[in-house]
């Protein structure tokens, strides 16, 4: 097949899911028209939760852009070959890679038989004992997968329901600091210096945490941002609008404008959903005991390259380094990548009109 009139990209010649030839008026039996659309790889979500099914994420998935995802076992934990299996065998079109919980209950998991089975990364929370994360980090040396680091301590998080602000003050609510979340990255970059492993900093929020990731081995070190800081403060939430209730939690413009200005200079890695799924019955009650999470898989590529950023820049964050970080065939419009595309009408929000997804 060849994708002809293309606005951003000579004619696209595919054989097998595979891109064969990029040129001027190639010729093939099936041609397809695009329209002068304009085409984009598909995103590579690495931030995905597992709180809906495996169907619901696919078809999610598609209508947002999106080819691969990574799961992350944050409500659901994936912890043993049950777990893991459970959603490897799903029937589904997108690809979709697992993160296991490498450390459940106070104890390690079967990170190597998990591993063995099909696990593409370990997922661990910053405040876990420490000769258990050293542990992990060793296993992760081992076997060579990447290790996705929620950084926030649960201690210093206490009952808090939104960002410490003013805001927070005026609703009578408890916040939360951005030191819940930089102490942690300090702690566990500094401790990752011992350690020859790949570690994904997951949802970074604050200022402060971006200055202490600036310097990093970035051969190894990881800086992951959620589309929600990106495009939302805490001033969104407003009067008690539960629809911005989302953990980490959204936080002020001053650190909206570090983290966009670090996206500018390519200062951080990826840029991911945190896609969490939320029923609209557990977001109509009080804020204080709303659920944390918003839904927007569907909507990823639209809410991403709405953003005031060169879209080369874009595509990096969320399809070409994190394909990278994973050695997979995709992420780019090259010849020898696999086929993954989308046709978007760039004049109208960026509204996907074909997908092309070759197994």
């Amino acid at each position: 097949m060849v994708i002809t009139n293309i606005s951003n990209s000579k004619d696209i010649k595919i054989e097998n899911g595979i891109i064969v030839e990029i040129g001027d008026n190639l010729n093939d039996n099936e041609i397809f028209d695009a329209k002068n659309l304009k085409i984009f790889p598909l995103c590579v979500d690495l931030n995905v939760k597992n709180s809906e099914s495996i169907s619901k994420l696919n078809q999610k998935a598609l209508e947002g852009g999106v080819g691969t995802i990574l799961m992350i076992p944050k409500h659901k934990p994936i912890y043993n070959k049950l777990h893991l299996a459970y959603n490897l065998t799903k029937d589904k079109d997108i690809d979709l890679m697992v993160a296991i919980e490498a450390i459940h209950d106070n104890k390690l998991t079967d990170i190597h038989i998990l591993v063995d089975k099909g696990a593409s990364a370990l997922f661990i929370n910053s405040d876990e004992d420490m000769n258990l994360i050293k542990r992990v980090f060793q296993y992760a040396e081992m076997l060579k997968v990447p290790v996705f680091i929620d950084a926030n301590n649960k201690a210093l998080l206490g009952v808090g329901q939104m960002n410490a602000s003013d805001k927070a003050y005026s609703l009578g609510l408890e916040g939360i600091e951005n030191y819940v979340e930089s102490v942690e990255v300090a702690k566990i970059l500094e401790f990752s210096k011992y350690f020859d492993v790949k570690i994904v900093f997951q949802s970074i929020t604050t200022k402060e945490s971006l200055e202490l990731l600036k310097n990093r081995d970035r051969n190894r070190i990881f800086v992951d941002v959620c589309i929600d800081n990106l495009l939302y403060t805490d001033e969104n939430i407003g009067e008690f609008n539960t629809l911005f209730k989302t953990f980490p939690p959204l936080r002020s413009k001053e650190d909206q404008k570090a983290l966009l200005e670090a996206l500018k200079n390519e200062e951080i890695d990826f840029i991911s959903s945190n896609h969490v799924a939320t029923s609209d019955e557990f977001k109509d009650v009080a804020f204080e005991v709303a659920e944390f999470g918003i839904a927007k898989l569907d909507k990823f590529a639209k809410l991403v390259y709405g953003l005031d950023v060169d879209q080369n820049i874009i595509t990096k964050m969320v399809s070409k380094n994190p394909a990278k970080l994973f050695n997979l065939n995709e992420g780019e419009i090259e010849i020898g990548k696999k086929a993954k595309l989308m046709l978007v009408d760039d004049e109208h929000k960026f509204n996907i009109e074909k997908v092309f997804l070759f197994s």
